[in-house]
């Protein structure tokens, strides 16, 4: 099966063919004058932006560490074929150049079994050939593959065979030379971190600023030699204490891009060190919620949660954080003894009515019934219709399903 898939965006001017090159002469292709295709070559070698650089994870492995296990992933870095296609836009104009793909299921292939590794399956592959022809300069090949029992394999193998074809005429074939880099991967295998490309890697103008902020740096003192910056360092290492790993890593991702402060930049570090304050003011309001309704309702809220523990290092983020602070200055609000059990005369009343406040809220929030956001709520201990039996004896399970609504 085959078909042509042209191209249809560009955002620059394309080089300038002069009339001769612009078609083929019969079947051959008329000579390119030789400045003319150092041009072309110039542009066709440029790197992407860096923000189309995407990475790709390739492999794991498991390092012990002083937090406990830590998952890391070996990254690859790649582009989609929008940024391909984009650039032949760019330097041909959409209708200098064409691809065509041909697809083809291989049978009879053995592998390993996806769910069971030990075990073999015989499967069939997508093969698809890609041919990029660009007029007046001539035609490359590629080949991609992907097994068939990806939903996604023709797609897959059609993009791998057209970015194969291209790197054949110089467009992205610097990716292949950029070394494999292993970076700490969060609960999701997801890189905590994004690389930095090497200057090499970089298009020119990217080249330019990094070249021009250097030289800055190094006339000016800068920042990041400056005692300034290493008391900013100090700081943020002590905040990084306070929050917990997962959280620490959670804003140096988020607003840095990165996992080590000692890399990022100045302007980027005060980000940092503003978002960790905020989050460690949030801690020290949890420390005291937390000691208030004592340490076996502050973990059973914790396991409620699906928190890999009560330690603070298992908070994986700013928003869990934030439902967590909720959840236990809520039940620090509820009448309690040192222990989180009701001791007060009228404890079991005030604690029955809370109850019903907020699981009325729910109800109303979620659509459910009353007595189904209760018994929910209570695993099935309490039933709406019993509540007014209820005694002192009863105030934990009454307070345990108040702090899961929250």
């Amino acid at each position: 099966m085959s078909y042509v898939n042209g191209a249809t965006h560009h955002d620059s001017p394309p080089v300038e063919f002069p009339p001769e090159v612009s078609a083929h002469n019969g079947a051959q292709a008329v000579p390119v004058p030789s400045e003319r295709l150092t041009k072309i070559r110039e542009l066709l070698n440029e790197p992407f932006d860096p923000a189309e650089i995407k990475w790709r994870v390739t492999a794991t492995s498991t390092q012990q560490t002083k937090r406990g296990p830590q998952k890391r992933g070996q990254l690859v870095a790649y582009a989609d074929q929008r940024a391909y296609t984009d650039r032949l836009n760019d330097v041909f104009g959409e209708w200098g150049w064409t691809r065509n793909y041909d697809v083809q299921v291989a049978q009879n292939f053995e592998r390993r079994a996806p769910g069971d590794k030990k075990q073999t399956a015989v499967s069939a592959k997508v093969v698809v050939v890609s041919k990029v022809t660009i007029n007046g300069l001539g035609s490359h090949t590629g080949v991609g593959e992907e097994w068939a029992d990806d939903e996604n394999a023709a797609t897959r193998a059609e993009a791998q065979a057209f970015k194969r074809a291209c790197a054949c005429f110089g467009l992205g074939r610097y990716l292949y030379d950029l070394d494999k880099t292993w970076v700490d991967l969060d609960q999701y295998n997801r890189p905590i971190q994004t690389p930095n490309l090497p200057e090499w890697a970089l298009p020119g103008y990217a080249q330019r600023e990094a070249q021009r902020q250097a030289r800055h740096d190094q006339r000016t003192g800068g920042p990041r030699q400056g005692v300034v910056r290493d008391e900013l360092l100090a700081k943020v290492r002590e905040l990084r204490e306070k929050v917990g790993h997962s959280l620490s890593q959670f804003v140096l991702h988020k607003f840095a891009g990165g996992t080590e402060p000692e890399k990022i930049g100045h302007a980027k570090l005060t980000i940092v060190f503003e978002k960790l304050s905020d989050i460690c003011n949030g801690i020290d309001r949890l420390r005291s919620a937390a000691a208030a309704i004592g340490e076996a309702q502050y973990a059973a809220i914790c396991r409620d949660l699906n928190f890999a523990s009560d330690s603070i290092d298992d908070i994986p983020d700013r928003d869990a954080l934030r439902l967590l602070l909720t959840r236990v200055e809520a039940a620090a609000k509820t009448p309690e003894s040192a222990n989180g059990v009701g001791t007060q005369a009228a404890s079991i009343a005030k604690a029955r009515g809370q109850l019903l406040q907020v699981a009325r809220k729910m109800a109303d929030r979620t659509g459910k019934r009353l007595a189904d956001v209760i018994a929910d709520a209570s695993g099935g201990k309490l039933a709406l219709d019993e509540l007014k039996n209820l005694t002192d004896a009863d105030a934990p399970v009454v307070l345990a399903a108040l702090s899961r609504i929250g």
